[in-house]
């Protein structure tokens, strides 16, 4: 087998293998057979029917399951000359055999660069102050976060900020459309959850009112049936809700824990502290990560970029799952697409994949790896997350043959941490 290699842009590589005749027969030859037993054929006993015929009938799955041998016995090979390191899949296969069988794939592996500068480099570090103001806000953002929706009197006209739960269905050119339709939907007005001035038109309704909203979709709307064009909603009102804040007494405060209003405040200002001087600490670490990065030019991989979106996009399904709502749903509700939303994530992604790049480097470089009793350690605190021990988290891992995967992940989380401390220890 002779194999030609050719670089892409963003660290993906062509790679072409060149089969003999006598390289590449038996390996279809092999397919062709095994299919021979499963496959049935008209006027042939099953197991019986002519290779040719099972090679032309079907051609597509011969071909898929020719590239796949041809990968599985060859390409380890081209790893191994080459020293590559891919990061995906085989992808974009195409295969044409004539006096020879020629297999073209592509790959994503780890690019190859340089590191910038790592040590001695300088960033402004901010020491928190805190203040009787902030001790106040930060109550005050308790006590919203500990409100009610409550109904408003009789009588009371909707307006911004308000939560109005209201039934709706929508329609274009009088006929319904698919996913325009609730029986009951809570929405704050002003939030610009609806698109368009949806929730505009509902300010000065009142409790029982039915009404109309007219709107127009986004040109670019993710249901190409609905893109740019009016619609008419029919609204109810059912009911208009506010925020109903608790009064700040000591009573309020034994509800979460502490003995009176000063003792609420007393560790609510150690919380405080303890939070924004991490936070602090934590703008100072991206403060000097971002020189790092900024010093490195590479190319980041796509398929790294893409696992990192999708990882994030299952992270929102998750959230809105946990909210009573789907990714669809709420695609259709700020009318976005999932391409628009998938290149929102894209420049954030790529950020955090270049990065960890970086630091997986600089973990090389330094001979910076995660020993045994760190890895437990980390184990531990991840069984307390879930009310377990670590030998109960091990087992259950084992048993689902989950846990070399989780050592791996945990133990590359670890490294990456100590990259991270190195950059700042070694910053001037």
């Amino acid at each position: 087998m002779k194999y030609e290699i050719k670089k892409l842009e963003k660290s993906a590589l062509e790679v072409t293998m060149t089969l003999t005749k006598e390289e590449y027969n038996p390996i279809e030859g092999s397919v062709l057979t095994k299919a021979q037993k499963d496959v049935e054929i008209p006027g042939f006993r099953k197991g019986h029917a002519p290779l040719e015929q099972i090679k032309a009938k079907y051609a597509k799955e011969t071909e898929e399951q020719v590239c796949d041998e041809i990968i599985k016995k060859f390409f380890g090979e081209v790893i191994k000359n080459e020293n590559l390191k891919p990061v995906s899949p085989l992808y974009n296969g195409s295969l044409k055999v004539e006096e020879e069988a020629t297999l073209v794939v592509h790959v994503d592996v780890f690019p190859e660069f340089e590191l910038g500068q790592y040590k001695g480099l300088e960033a402004e570090k901010v020491e928190f102050q805190m203040t009787d103001e902030r001790l106040d806000t930060e109550i005050q953002n308790i006590l919203k976060r500990k409100s009610t929706l409550t109904d408003y009197e009789a009588g009371h006209k909707a307006q911004m900020g308000d939560t109005v739960e209201l039934s709706f269905e929508g329609f274009i050119d009088g006929v319904p459309f698919e996913g325009g339709k609730a029986d009951t939907h809570m929405l704050e007005l002003g939030s610009h959850s609806f698109i368009d001035t949806f929730e505009d038109q509902l300010v000065g309704y009142e409790v029982g009112q039915e009404g109309e909203v007219n709107v127009t979709f986004p040109e670019q709307y993710h249901a190409k049936e609905l893109a740019g064009k009016p619609a008419v909603f029919k609204v109810k009102v059912k009911a208009i809700k506010f925020d109903k804040v608790p009064e700040l007494n000591d009573e309020f405060a034994k509800t979460l824990g502490y003995e009176s209003v000063e003792d609420m405040k007393a560790k609510t200002r150690e919380d405080v502290e303890k939070r924004e001087t991490e936070n602090a600490k934590n703008q100072y670490r991206a403060a000097l990560l971002k020189k790092v990065v900024e010093g490195t030019n590479f190319e980041v991989p796509r398929s790294l970029v893409y696992r990192e979106v999708e990882g994030r996009l299952a992270e929102l399904e998750q959230q809105l799952m946990a909210q009573g709502m789907d990714l669809k749903s709420y695609l259709s509700m700020t009318g976005m697409t999932h391409e628009a939303i998938f290149n929102q994530l894209a420049p954030m992604s790529e950020s955090k994949v270049k990065m960890d790049i970086i630091l997986d480097k600089i973990a090389e470089t330094e001979k910076i790896e995660a020993t045994e009793e760190e890895f437990n350690n980390k184990m531990e605190d991840i069984a307390k997350m879930y009310g377990m021990t670590a030998e109960s988290l091990k087992e259950e891992l084992v048993k689902n043959k989950n846990f070399e995967n989780f050592e791996i992940n945990v133990k590359n989380e670890i490294i990456l941490n100590k990259a991270i401390d190195f950059i700042v220890a070694n910053a001037k």
